[in-house]
């Protein structure tokens, strides 16, 4: 897991490069998320086989990943009041989490005051928008109804992984179990980008009218 999953993110990516030609905003956006996280991650990588702690990244994801998300949604839904209300979560958001690391948690601990928050607000904001869009005929042949599957099979579960981290891996010290939900949440990224892999390779030139 600790090479393969990491590794899978060059599945979607290389999709993607491969239909980009036919890419929209709302696919190019997550594209540009699915760079941005390799390369974070790739610099966690390197710091922990130096002895360097990572966490300080962690916080710093949070961030990222909220906004590109957020502004995911912005791209997809087509209610303005949506779009403003998601402008403010974004900055709301963004505010808690220099709060959570400056006052609350410190950088070289798991943020599970934000981390799980993120979650939520990615959950219900993609459940929201299954609910306003319905289902179309051609509901599985979207690349959008993919990504937004994808993120409802990682970030719910993920949750839970994130409220209780700091607790297996600080306070109970039980590497077995630790190992185990690292493991798990390492299988619903996998998931995730495979879904994502599957979503861009339904990227296609939109037919121009007559």
């Amino acid at each position: 897991m600790g090479i393969v999953v990491p590794l899978s993110i060059l599945l979607p990516i290389g999709m993607f490069i491969y239909k980009s030609k036919y890419a929209d905003k709302s696919t190019t956006l997550i594209f540009a998320y699915l760079v941005a996280a390799g390369l974070i991650n790739a610099t966690a990588v390197v710091l922990a086989r130096n002895g360097i702690r990572n966490l300080p990244l962690l916080h710093l994801y949070t961030v990222i990943e909220t906004v590109f998300f957020l502004s995911y949604f912005r791209i997809i839904f087509d209610n303005a009041k949506i779009k403003l209300f998601l402008n403010y979560v974004m900055i709301v958001f963004t505010i808690f989490c220099i709060i959570n690391l400056t006052f609350i948690q410190s950088i070289f601990t798991y943020n599970t005051h934000t981390r799980p928050l993120e979650a939520l607000i990615i959950t219900t904001t993609c459940l929201l928008y299954f609910y306003r869009s319905g289902f179309s005929e051609d509901w599985l042949g979207s690349p959008v109804n993919w990504i937004n599957m994808g993120i409802l099979v990682y970030f719910p579960a993920a949750s839970i992984i994130f409220i209780l981290s700091n607790y297996f891996t600080f306070i109970i010290l039980d590497h077995e179990m630790t190992d185990l939900i690292w493991n798990l949440h390492a299988s619903l990224v996998l998931g995730m980008y495979l879904i994502y892999t599957k979503a861009f390779s339904l990227i296609k030139q939109k037919k121009r009218d007559a």
